[in-house]
This record gives C-alpha cells, structure tokens and sequence, in this order.
C-alpha cells in the first residue's frame, strides 16, 4: 500500500486536491447561505466564485508562487469575515426584478456591496489556491488520465458531503473534515500552521453557532426558538419562515377553507380526504384534523422541517393516525397520487432555499406553475376544491395567480383578502368545478409561470437590469483571470478558444438537464444528487471510449452531439411527463436528457486528450463556466427550452474553431509567451518523456 502511494503520489495528491475542492465548495455555499441573509437565493455567487477561482488557479500552474500555503488562513479570514459582519443581503431582493419571500432586512453594519465584493474575493482566491496545485500535478499524466482522476474526486467529494448532510453533519463538522484535508496535503514547512489555523476555524465555528434547536436539512438550516407556552416560531436560513401554535391562533386564512368554501361544494358535505402540500411544521394539517377531515396527505420536501413539526408543534398533528406524511416534492408526489382529493391545499410552500446551485430556480418554483395546478385539478373529486393562501407582497402576484387558475379550470376563482400592510396582501384563492368567483381585472394581464419558465414572482418574461450586471461582472471576472495569468494573447486564445466554448455550452447543457430531470422525478437532494453522480460517471466512461477508441475525426463526435441536442430541443417535455410508467419515463428521460451530455464528453475528451498543456486548456475552460453562469440567467426571459439553442449555437461554433485547429495545427500552437511551468513539472516532464508525451506535443 504504502510503495503504492510512494509510486503514485501526484495522483493520490490530484485526488486529494480536487475531492477538496468539491467538499468544500458544497460547504460554503450552504454555509454562506445560512449565514449570510438571502444569500441562499443567489446561491451561484459563490458557485461562479469557485468557478473562476479553479480557472485562475489552473492558469497560474506555472506560476512560481505557491497559493496553497496561504490556504488556511484565507479560509479562516473568509469564515470569519462571514460571521462577523453578520451580512444582510435583502438588498438584493429589491434591486432582482423579481419577489422574495421573507422579511424587510436589517441595516447593514458594512455596505452590502463591499461584503460581497470580500465574499467573493476570498472565495475567489481559495479555490484559486487548491487549483493551482491541481494544476501542477496535470503534467505528471497523459491529459485525459489527469481529468479522470480529477472526475473521481469530484465524484467521491460529492458522495461525502452529500452522504455528510444525510446524516445532519453541520459546519462544524464539514470544516473539520476540510481542515484535515489541507493539513494532509500541506508541506512539512506549512503543515503546523495549517493545523493551528485549522483549530481556529473549528472552534469559531462552534462557539458562534446557534445554541437553541438548529438542524442542517440538505437544503438548509433549521431553527426553532419558543415564543411562549404554545408557540414556536421555525427559522429557515436565519430568517423567519412559518409558526407553530395551536388551531385559532393563526390567521383567519387557515379557517377559509372549512368555514367558508366547504359551502359552496355541490352537496356542502365537510371534506374527508385533504392533500396538505408545503405541510411544514404542521399547522395547516393541524386545522384539516380540527375540522373532521378523515385523512390527510401531508407532503414536506424538507426532512428536518417534518421532525421539527413532529417534536415541537403543541397539536402533535403528524401523530394522529388520520395523517400520512410524505417526505418529498410536492409535483412529484401528484404525478404519482391517484386522489381523489376533496381539498387540496398549496400551504405555505415558499422556500428560502435554490433547487440548485447552477439555477435561478427555487425549491418551490415547479409548484406554482399552470403544469402543477392542472395535476391538481386531475386529482380532485367532482365537487372538489384547491386552495391557496399566503401573505402575497404584490396586489399584481394574487393577479397572476388568479389568472394562472382561471386557464386551467376554466373560470375564475374565489378570491378572498383579508389584510393589506405594505402593498402587500393576506389573501386566500379557492377554485374547483363548483367554486368560482369573479374575474379580476389584471388577472389577464401577466405572463403564466410554466415549466418552461417557472418565474411566478416576475410579471413578465424579461432580463432585469440586476442581472445584466450580474453577468457582466462574471464575464469581467473570467477576462480578468486570463490577464492576470498573463494568457491574454491571441494565439492562446486560437487554441484554447474551444475549451472556452464548451465550459460555457457544459455549464448551460448541465442546468438544462438537471433542471428538466428533477421536474419529472422531483426536486429533491436525492434526485439532484444522483443526477450529478450520473453525469460525472459519464464522463469517466467518455474517457474511457476515447482512450480506447481510434477516432480520427472530431465531426462525427460533433454530429452526434447536436443531433442529440435536437432531440432535447425538440421534444416537449409534457411528452416525458405524460408517460404513465415509471420505468419507461425513466429510462426514455435519461436517454433525451443525458445523451447530450455523454456526446459532450466524449468531444471535449478527444480534443483535450493531445493538447499540449493540459492545465492551461482545462483553465480556459473553466474559465468558460463563468461565460454559461451568466448566459443561465437569460433563462428569465426567454425559459429553459430556449437554453438548449444557445447551447446547440455554442457547440456549432466549437465544432467549427476545432476544425480549423486541425487543419491548420501550427497557427493554433500554444504561445511561448505563456506562463512557463514550474521547475519542478519540468522536471517530471524531461524524466517522462515518453512517446504519449510526444504525441501531445506534436499533436
């Protein structure tokens, strides 16, 4: 075992390195969504961080500095920085175009913009400290070795923390593991103080986290404080999210639907079987016992919600042997139910949590969609009811979904307010065959969110001001990781612009998938998990073919890929969703859905397997992440099928620039002018020079 090691240290080191990077990446973006008010919304900030961070430490291989010897302090900084200035970013909400659930923010201690500004300059400069030495280990292997190993780090890094979260680990024990992993990786010079900075970050980290109830869920951190003899108030991500007290104690909107709706059924008889989605602590199954509902469906996406409403709620609701909870996605749980249901209740399902971290999409988003309300509607008894209720910020939101409703059922619903604070409205919407009410005048007059673009806090489909800087800034940040690796120049740009290219095309391709493969099987940790896990085991399996295989050109590769893609682009995805079968929709989703991706792999593998300077090539593109990060956010105003065409026009033009390479290779030569390697991989380089490394080299 040990003359293993020994023999092959740069890749247990590579290993090591990027199963680092992976772990720790999950770890700051949870950990920074807690922390940090809103920040959860906007959880590809520090995703596009990390993103450029890798790219510029990839570009900086050959550089003399050693970044990772100020690793320690730099994630120490960075986490205290967080905790200390006890960042509010509800700023953001009111500057996005678009609404968010929670409360009006604090003031803030710092201008918000400086703290994310830090945020992102340390998030920034660590991952560009782990990449950097991920970088250097590249050359000590043939380039598509080197991006295998890097891929089962990924993989393995992602099962950890995953697994890590399963089992509730918290911050605490997450940076434990990441300060283990860096004094494992440290030198002999660095490694007391990687311990000692290490034990620092540990022990900040626990005597500043919350003492009274705190869980972490996979998506995000629960807290529950008491609030009197009966009363409990659950905190989702540091900010208020739902209440737990006994049944009249809550908003007359808990009592509309039993009260005032059930006598507008065909017959007036009470409901016996409720469906209760966004059930949460317990309330709104609370009241469905209270007023002789005979059973009840309760659907909870977050496991650690469900417990805390199991242990704290005063009415015990999830005991009564009336009730069935299900700890999963609301759509997900209607594709599959087979009702009939005599109420069906959207509770109070807003999350203060991302789906994913590649997306603008919320956890919610799917729910309250014209797709998700016709599920619904199919699972109702003749005389049967939906209702939705909540404290709606906008007058134009209860508009929207008032008309949302109206296209489905084919009439209005009955709408009911009951206060107005703000500009906002606490309001209730019941609609069924036998339940309508009158038409309200701007009903009409805002987009429908739909699966395809699933934005219900938005009027219309548009691309906000916010978000073009957004975008502006991550494009600038990539441009400015190029420059300052000193790889700005045109002949680097001539050979790497492929990679580039794909980084974008990837990042987009993957959302896409993610986003439609989670939609027909549900939003959970679990399937958005193995997702991930799917599509880095299908890029170890691309390496592997183009390893073995003798392809001679490129463009067949290219014409699978895009005839792939415009099967994705072209099948509607109401067509997936329609297949009644379990297996076949499974089986048929993954073939439309991942087959892209497989075709993408096995492309970028061909052209990366003879580049010349594999770290450099794999920084370009990262560095392309960062282009498709912010082509994601154009799925606001034109949804989530028109991304498949930028990403089909992203691989034209990629196809078309790698042909132009291998027609002319000695244009598209690496420019000497680029960074040299360090000492230490020429070194590696002249003792191995073997045929495959002349082969790179030549090719």
């Amino acid at each position: 075992m040990l003359e293993f090691l020994k023999k092959n240290a740069p890749g247990v080191r590579l290993f090591l390195l990027v199963f680092l990077t992976l772990y720790l990446e999950l770890g700051l973006i949870r950990f920074t969504a807690a922390e940090v008010l809103y920040l959860g919304y906007f959880s590809n900030f520090v995703l596009m961080s990390a993103f450029l961070g890798i790219g510029l430490g990839f570009l900086l291989a050959g550089k003399t500095i050693k970044l990772f010897d100020h690793l320690p302090l730099v994630l120490l900084l960075l986490i205290a920085f967080v905790i200390v200035t006890r960042i509010d970013a509800s700023a953001l909400r009111e500057d996005s175009g678009q609404l968010f659930f929670g409360f009006a923010g604090s003031k803030a201690r710092i201008p918000l913009a400086l703290c994310l500004v830090v945020i992102f300059a340390l998030s920034t400069l660590l991952f560009a400290s782990i990449a950097q030495e991920t970088g250097r280990c590249f050359p000590h292997y043939k380039p598509l070795t080197a991006y295998s190993i890097d891929i089962a780090g990924s993989l393995c890094g992602i099962v950890a923390f995953t697994t890590h979260s399963y089992l509730g680990g918290g911050p605490v024990q997450w940076f434990i593991v990441a300060s283990l992993a860096v004094a494992v990786l440290s030198s002999r010079r660095t490694v007391f103080d990687a311990i000692l900075m290490g034990l620092g970050l540990v022990m900040l980290v626990y005597v500043t986290s919350p003492t009274d109830y705190s869980r972490w869920s996979p998506y995000q951190r629960i807290d529950v404080l008491r609030q009197g003899d009966q009363s409990y108030l659950l905190r989702a991500n540091g900010i208020g999210h739902q209440t737990m007290v006994p049944v009249g104690h809550k908003e007359p909107v808990y009592d509309y639907p039993y009260r005032e709706v059930v006598k507008l059924r065909g017959d007036g008889a009470p409901f016996r079987r409720a469906l209760v989605i966004g059930s949460g602590g317990g309330t709104d199954v609370s009241y469905a016992l209270h007023y002789g509902v005979e059973h009840v469906d309760a659907v909870e996406i977050d496991p650690q919600i469900l417990a805390a409403g199991r242990r704290f709620h005063p009415v015990r609701p999830y005991a009564d042997p009336r009730v069935t909870a299900h700890v999963t996605d609301g759509r997900a749980f209607m594709q599959r139910a087979s009702g009939p249901y005599d109420l069906v209740i959207f509770a109070l399902p807003d999350s203060l949590a991302s789906f994913s971290n590649l997306s603008n999409i919320r956890l919610e988003s799917f729910l309250f969609t014209v797709e998700s309300f016709q599920q619904a509607s199919r699972l109702l008894a003749p005389d049967g009811v939906v209702v939705l209720y909540n404290y709606y910020r906008k007058t134009w939101l209860v508009e929207k979904l008032a008309g949302m409703l109206g296209r489905v059922f084919g009439h209005a619903p009955l709408v009911r307010c009951y206060s107005e604070e703000d500009g906002g409205k606490l309001c209730a919407l019941a609609i069924g065959p036998t339940v309508h009410g009158d038409p309200l005048p701007g009903a009409a007059s805002y987009a429908p969110a739909t699966d395809d673009w699933p934005f219900l806090y938005m009027q219309s489909p548009k691309l906000p001001t916010f978000y073009l800087w957004v975008m502006g800034l991550f494009v600038l940040g990539g441009v400015a990781a190029v420059f300052a690796s000193g790889h700005a120049t045109r002949r680097n740009l001539r050979s790497n612009g492929p990679f580039l290219l794909m980084g974008a095309a990837f990042l987009l391709l993957e959302t896409k998938s993610i986003i439609q493969f989670s939609l027909l099987f549900g939003a959970t940790w679990l399937v958005n998990s193995l997702v991930f896990a799917a599509i880095l085991t299908s890029v170890l399996l691309a390496n592997l073919l183009v390893s073995r295989l003798r392809i001679r050109s490129p463009l067949w590769l290219f014409a699978l890929l895009l005839g792939s893609l415009a099967v994705h682009i072209a099948l509607p995805l109401d067509t997936l969703l329609g297949i009644a079968s379990f297996p076949v929709r499974y089986t048929v989703a993954s073939l439309v859905l991942f087959s892209p991706i497989f075709f993408a792999n096995l492309v970028f593998g061909y052209l990366f397997k003879d580049t010349p300077k594999s770290d450099a090539a794999f920084g370009w593109n990262l560095v392309g992440t960062m282009i498709g990060g912010s082509l994601e956010y154009t799925s606001l105003a034109v949804g989530y099928r028109a991304l498949g065409i930028a990403v089909a026009a992203l691989y034209i033009v990629t196809a078309f620039w790698a042909w132009r390479i291998l027609r002319h290779p000695a244009k598209a030569a690496v420019d000497a002018s680029a960074p040299a390697e360090d000492t230490a991989t020429a070194e590696v380089k002249a003792a191995e020079a073997s045929p495959a490394t002349e082969t790179e080299t030549a090719g």
